[in-house]
């Protein structure tokens, strides 16, 4: 069932046992779950089908460089961010849980791990297939992304990333939800505050929603914040300006945000072969990449955070590349987001345009074969295939390979959100994002490049080039990855260091629960969208476990 604030009933709204703010990939898969289980959910989204022009306004605020502007890489619409989403599919590692010395705030809680349990069923709700992550979901006889790759276990290992169709959650989860008789979908309506109990502040007893006409307050009994990780903070620490007894989150409300950053730097040169560089189906059908990672020891031994190493195509707006394709892409480039122009240009910036047009427009018309064959790839493996094949790869003419490091960040309390003192339509105050790279950040990046290129040092048939100076240069203004937003209602034991416990609840609130990228204690290298839905998959199966003890 559907509905909007304006034409429902509140009491229906109230009948519901479980609310659920946020329609994005954990709102969904959270709701699916349950409703698939019998429940009767209550499903809230902010914004419509799809996303006006208005809905902007919600998301304006502040952000520190290089950080993204905050209205980039968020979709408050039914499905939320999967509506932009690459669909790249990745697991936390197993020691990302663990408390490591040499990260600081480390150190996921006891019986967190149990979200890895939940991958399978996470991939299946994300269309990428089986849980697999080794190389040989190619088949039996893959070969390995260069000869001599296999000999530098087990200090560095090849994996794969797997991509979905990429998963639209709105599209692909609508017509179930539409259909179920237990699912109420409430758009267009906004929560902008969390009413608590007068005293103890230790229940949320309404909830404030507004679809730009009216404000209403609505009776809730168990609620789960399933927003984005920049939505769901913002939400709480409103809440917060009005609950004093909530005090007790300050330390880590807020705090601890981080983004994965990445960096396109480097020549990796090989001698006589070629890697492979292209996507790959697995046996079941699904897009995957290779990339090359440090083991969890070698990690250890040298003090390195988690990172992963992908080989990539050279900067499209450096005509010197001599791809007609990456040329053609150059000069189509005003259709590209900002984010996707300065991912393709490797951060750089492109104010050599018109000193670089003349010789773009040649490799286009020097290279007829291959721009006509991207033409049709385009077509009929991106546009109309169900299955998409995720971006386009070119290698670099020349035979190198520039690295894409991807790399966790450590969660330091000084990287933050907060209220302004400024608001939306709504009434709510815009949020400022200070984000920046510690000093440990830069340092573990340094030296994983350095690392890197000792281990290829020891094969015969490729070696990786750069200037160290200018290495560290590169790594200092390296970019955070704008989509991925963690850390600000980190998971824990205590609320003197998180917000909520391994259960996903509010430390000190008995019917307040999150799902988001926002609990994630530490943040790996991985994308977060695979353990969200993980994540909120196993709060279904928590909280149909609360409900079956109650109803004994």
């Amino acid at each position: 069932m559907i509905g909007y604030l304006n034409n429902t009933n509140i009491s229906e709204l109230e009948s519901y046992p479980l609310c659920i703010i946020g329609a994005g990939a954990a709102g969904i898969s959270l709701a699916v779950h349950l409703s698939r289980l019998g429940h009767r959910i209550l499903l809230i989204e902010g914004g419509d089908w799809n996303e006006g022009s208005e809905i902007l306004d919600a998301y304006m605020g502040k952000a520190t460089p290089p950080h993204p502007q905050t209205t980039e890489f968020r979709y408050q619409r039914f499905g939320g961010t999967t509506h932009l989403w690459g669909g790249r599919c990745v697991p936390l590692d197993s020691h990302d849980f663990e408390q490591r010395a040499h990260v600081p705030e480390s150190g996921w809680p006891e019986g967190a791990k149990d979200i890895a349990n939940y991958y399978a069923q996470a991939l299946d709700y994300c269309d990428a297939g089986d849980n697999n992550f080794n190389i040989s979901a190619f088949g039996p006889n893959t070969k390995p992304i260069f000869s001599e790759a296999p000999t530098l276990a087990p200090d560095l290992n090849e994996y794969i990333e797997r991509y979905s169709l990429p998963t639209d959650f709105g599209k692909k989860f609508r017509q179930e939800l539409e259909n179920a008789v237990n699912v109420k979908v409430l758009l267009r309506a906004r929560c902008t505050k969390l009413n608590t109990s007068a005293q103890k502040g230790d229940v949320v007893e309404t909830i404030t929603l507004h679809d730009g006409q009216q404000s209403v307050d609505v009776k809730v009994n168990q609620i789960v914040l399933a927003g984005g990780g920049i939505d769901t903070t913002r939400l709480l620490l409103v809440s917060r300006q009005y609950q004093p007894a909530w005090s007790h989150l300050d330390g880590s409300l807020g705090k601890y945000y981080a983004c994965h950053y990445d960096l396109i730097y480097g020549s990796l040169r090989f001698k006589n072969e070629c890697p492979i560089f292209d996507f790959q189906k697995t046996t079941e059908g699904v897009y995957a990449r290779r990339k090359l990672q440090f083991s969890a020891e070698f990690q250890t031994k040298h003090g390195l955070l988690n990172s992963a190493f992908r080989l990539h195509f050279p900067a499209y707006a450096d005509p010197s590349h001599g791809s007609g394709i990456l040329s053609t892409i150059y000069l189509a480039k005003s259709i590209l987001k900002p984010e996707y122009q300065t991912i393709l240009n490797h951060g750089g910036n492109q104010s050599l345009e018109r000193i670089d047009y003349a010789k773009h427009v040649w490799n286009v018309v020097s290279d007829p074969v291959s721009v006509v064959r991207f033409a049709y790839d385009w077509l009929f493996k991106i546009k109309l295939a169900k299955r998409r094949i995720p971006y386009t790869l070119v290698a670099n003419r020349n035979g190198t390979y520039p690295i894409e490091f991807n790399s966790e960040q450590v969660s330091d309390v000084g990287n933050r959100i907060e209220l302004l003192d400024e608001y939306d339509r709504y009434g709510m105050p815009r949020v400022s994002v200070h984000w920046k790279m510690t000093a440990q950040d830069i340092a573990s990046g340094i030296k994983s490049f350095n690392l890197l290129q000792q281990q290829f040092e020891k094969t015969n048939v490729c070696r990786l080039e750069f200037d160290q100076k200018e290495l560290e240069k590169a790594m200092e203004s390296a970019l955070p990855v704008g989509g991925h937003h963690m850390g600000t209602t980190r998971m824990g034991n205590a609320p003197n260091d998180s917000v909520v416990d391994v259960n996903c609840k509010v430390h000190g609130v008995k019917n307040l629960y999150i799902a988001s990228a926002s609990v994630f204690t530490t943040n790996s290298h991985a994308n977060p969208t695979l353990t969200i839905v993980a994540l909120a998959l196993r709060l279904a199966d928590h909280l149909n476990h609360i409900q079956a003890l109650r109803s004994k």
